[in-house]
């Protein structure tokens, strides 16, 4: 009995020691993770603490306004909201029931508002995430205000909307503003912009997001238990974007694409085109596309229908025509050939060639003209857009035995006058056009180039192709003695308080090496394709001077006959002299007319868009 009973006290001794030992080491355990907790990751916890009691928000930063040279505004901004969910407030149990409450007050998919709140998660749960990609309007926060005692984490703070003033008028120039997309916050988060940013996209809004965008601010606040916000600790104002100031008349702007939107009516156009310039720096007056697309949708948000319809509009008006698609040039190129010629010596002003008839048939091909125009001069042949004078004064004439400039020659002056080449303009998607040449053609097509192409090449068919603006560019360096600008459509930036922060400066590409005699040639041609010849204005008040020019495009069908590209290009001297200065230049550019130019009293719808255009907006520059 008694060893039985020095067993057990035995047991329950080493039961005690046990149960001793564990208490001590658990005392141990909970002792050092408090030093841990307290002392050791004391500042970590004490941050959480703050970050949980203090909030910094950002302060939106007003993107900066945009008006054409006169004042006008054209791109502002209006009251908007946005909201958002601070997802260190959200409590995990509650996110289902608040995403889908959201999701029916803003029409949003519930699955699209909870990626968006996950990553701002994982970001940084103490930064609100915006869970709309853009601001929403008034009604749609007072919704969402109502019922912010059942959304916890959800608020409804100030913003400002884009908005254009004249939609689809300015959306070739402007652009528009949208979302970033999570790339792009990756790559610049470290310029200070945050996942709800929106950004220029196309336009003035993208080539200057620079100068618009603003800097944001920052108000650090401190919240009670409820997460309320008691007071502002610290306040970092918000900076503001610059006002971008542009070269664009509104007057001109609007005054143009008033008389194309007619034209195109009444002439079955499906497209038009028209430019301004001033000739002695470049700037950019008037700038139209039609037709085009609004820029405010973009900015709320195109739908899939919206943006279907756009991409199956065979007029293309997502495609800034001015400058981004390429047309043949039609006789508007005569003054290219022309200039090679004379400079090159092959012709001169008194090169008479003999149009007895309106064909010239060279290696069994025939190669027409609009009339015989009989023995006649360089000027008269410029002036009557004679096809056989120029494909003479470019190819030679087998038959009289005299010599072209050569296609070689024809595409050097075409360049040096800014063809085959981006212009250079401030604005994005600029094509570069085709000017060819015998190499070209083998390398392109893998075939000889042959007189015909030559012969087509020096009045503007063929494989010749340039942009409006192109076109422009080159006859505004004819017009001022041979200097080639790069045309832009910004003029200045100024600050918030008025100060001008950047001046666009003019850039002068080159000086031309053609003879001055020579450019004065062609602006006297000029003159008189519009006082006599093949596009008379017999009722014009003004001393216009500009060249026509018709090519024919499409397929002909049985009861559908071709339809034409028609241009006018031109500029307007201030008084009636070909070494008269001028400080406007334009293009009208008719895609798709079934008007063939072919008369005295030429139909080319672009050549009355013209006249009306000048004499309503520069008439009275002339008094």
């Amino acid at each position: 009995m008694r060893a039985g009973a020095v067993e057990g006290n035995g047991l329950s001794a080493r039961r005690f020691g046990a149960v001793a030992f564990a208490i001590v080491a658990s005392l141990v355990v909970l002792s050092a993770r408090l030093y841990d907790l307290q002392v050791l990751q004391s500042d970590h916890y004490r941050g959480l603490a703050d970050q949980n009691r203090m909030l910094r928000l950002p302060l939106t930063a007003e993107r900066g306004l945009i008006y054409d040279r006169n004042g006008v505004a054209l791109a502002r901004n209006i009251p908007g909201f946005l909201i958002s969910v601070l997802p260190a407030d959200l409590p995990a149990a509650s996110q289902p029931d608040v995403v889908q409450k959201l999701a029916t007050l803003l029409s949003v998919p519930a699955e699209d508002i909870a990626t968006l709140i996950r990553a701002g998660r994982a970001r940084s749960p103490y930064e609100p995430v915006a869970v709309t990609r853009r601001p929403v309007g008034r009604d749609v926060a007072l919704l969402v205000e109502e019922r912010l005692a059942d959304l916890p984490g959800v608020r409804v703070d100030t913003t400002t909307i884009r908005q254009y003033s004249s939609g689809s008028l300015y959306a070739p120039v402007l652009g528009y503003v949208g979302p970033l997309s999570e790339d792009e916050y990756v790559e610049l988060r470290s310029s200070g912009y945050l996942p709800d940013d929106l950004i220029g996209r196309t336009g003035v809004e993208s080539v200057y997001e620079k100068y618009l965008r603003g800097t944001y601010g920052v108000r650090e606040v401190e919240r009670d238990a409820a997460q309320r916000e008691i007071k502002t600790l610290a306040e970092q104002p918000a900076l503001p974007g610059g006002n971008v100031v542009l070269t664009i008349d509104d007057k001109l702007q609007q005054l143009i694409a008033s008389e194309l939107r007619q034209s195109i009516q009444r002439n079955e156009m499906l497209a038009g085109v028209g430019i301004a310039m001033n000739p002695q720096n470049g700037e950019i007056l008037a700038l139209v596309s039609i037709p085009s697309y609004d820029d405010n949708v973009f900015v709320r948000g195109v739908t899939d229908a919206e943006m279907a319809g756009l991409n199956a509009d065979k007029a293309r008006p997502l495609v800034n025509k001015a400058i981004g698609d390429i047309y043949p040039p039609g006789s508007t190129f005569k003054a290219v050939t022309g200039l090679a010629a004379l400079n090159e010596g092959t012709a001169n002003p008194h090169t008479i060639v003999n149009v007895s008839s309106n064909v010239l048939t060279v290696n069994g091909y025939n190669f027409f003209d609009w009339r015989a125009h009989g023995a006649i001069d360089f000027i008269t042949g410029y002036a009557h857009s004679s096809d056989i004078y120029f494909y003479t004064l470019g190819g030679g004439n087998p038959y009289t035995g005299q010599k072209g400039v050569g296609p070689d020659k024809i595409a050097e002056y075409a360049r040096m006058l800014g063809f085959g080449a981006p212009t250079g303009i401030d604005l994005p998607g600029e094509a570069s056009g085709i000017i060819p040449d015998p190499q070209w053609k083998v390398r392109e097509l893998g075939e000889e180039w042959t007189i015909g192409n030559t012969y087509h090449m020096a009045i503007g068919q063929g494989f010749d192709a340039v942009t409006p603006l192109q076109l422009l560019q080159g006859y505004a360096t004819i017009a001022n003695g041979g200097t080639v600008y790069t045309p832009h459509v910004l003029k200045q930036v100024n600050g918030a308080g008025g100060a001008t922060i950047y001046q666009k400066p003019v850039d002068v590409v080159r000086k031309v090496a053609i003879a001055p005699e020579n450019l004065r040639l062609i602006r006297q041609g000029m003159r008189l394709v519009v006082s006599s010849g093949h596009a008379w204005m017999p009722n014009a008040k003004l001393p216009i001077a500009g060249k026509t020019g018709t090519a024919e495009f499409g397929v002909a069908t049985p009861g559908k006959p071709l339809q034409y590209h028609n241009w006018f290009v031109s500029y307007l001297p201030k008084y009636d002299s070909p070494d008269a200065p001028s400080d406007i230049a334009m293009v009208i550019f008719a895609y798709g007319s079934s008007t063939y130019c072919v008369a005295a009293y030429c139909p080319n719808p672009a050549v009355s868009i013209t006249q009306h255009v000048y004499e309503s907006y520069a008439g009275g520059q002339q008094k």
